[in-house]
Parts: C-alpha cells; structure tokens; sequence
C-alpha cells in the first residue's frame, strides 16, 4: 500500500458517502428538475454535480502535471466561476453521474500507483489563506468542497421539487 493512499483512506471514503448520499438523493427528479435555476440562483443541479467532478480533476490531476480521466471539453462548462450556458441532456448528466464514482475508483488506483509525486502548490480562492502543497491537500480540500456543494445542492433539490 503507497504511504500516501494510507493517509487518504478516510478522506476518499468521505467523498465516496458523500457522493453516493447526492446520488440517492437526485435519483426520480427529471432532467428538467436538474437543470432548473431558481430565481436568486445562478446555478442548477445538473452544474452542481460536474463542478464537484471538474474540480477534483483541476485539483488532484491538473495541479500534479497528470492528464485528466474526464474529457478535456468538460472542464470548462464547469470549472470555477463558470455556470450553465445551455440545459444539460439527459445523457450529460448521466456520464457525470457515473463520474461521481469512477473518478475517485481512478483517483484510488492513480494514488496506490504514486503518479501524484508533483504538485503545484494552489491557494483556494474559497477560503484565504489556504495553501494546498501536495495532493493529500487536494483531497482533503476535495472532501470540504464536495460537501459544500452537496449542501447547495439540497437547497437546490428543496426548490426543483
């Protein structure tokens, strides 16, 4: 078992319950539902749910010079600071609802096979004054981030519904 995959078990086990709890949670709402913005918002829950994946890619692969495991094209509908231009299609938000998992399954096996070595250090915008220095940060981080969005997404879910 690599050093750093050890350290990390609990923090992926995290992200794990709390991505499979969204899912329970979003399953029977309609593609329209998920791509509802309510008025005060400038997002839906179809973006809620890439944004998690998107950053967790920038965060983890981008930041240790590796290649995402998501398409490239992705990357910009929902990174930082972006919001949904257009609905998104049933299938879209399928593919990201299989993302919920495989990613961090890839994120486990990239960890155990210790191709996170380099890492560009990031200060999160979110929060001033953190640095994340490798990427045990990253998925620390990643547990805080995807619980926030799981919580906007609740919000979300109350008013689609």
């Amino acid at each position: 078992l690599h050093p750093k995959l050890h350290l990390m078990e609990n923090s992926i086990k995290l992200i794990k319950a709390c991505r499979a709890k969204w899912l329970s949670k979003i399953e029977g709402l309609s593609n329209a539902q998920l791509n509802h913005i309510p008025t005060g918002f400038n997002n839906n829950l179809a973006w809620q749910m890439g944004h998690i994946v998107v950053s967790q890619q920038i965060l983890c692969y981008r930041l240790s010079g590796n290649q995402f495991v998501i398409p490239n094209e992705l990357i910009d509908l929902y990174k930082n600071g972006s919001k949904p231009e257009r609905d998104f299609s049933e299938a879209e938000i399928e593919q990201m609802k299989g993302y919920f998992s495989s990613t961090i399954d890839q994120l486990e096996l990239d960890l155990a096979n210790g191709i996170f070595e380099n890492f560009t250090p990031y200060a999160i915008s979110t929060y001033g004054g953190i640095e994340l220095k490798s990427v045990t940060d990253a998925i620390d981080f990643v547990v805080a981030h995807d619980s926030l969005h799981y919580g906007c997404s609740l919000t979300l879910m109350k008013l689609v519904s």
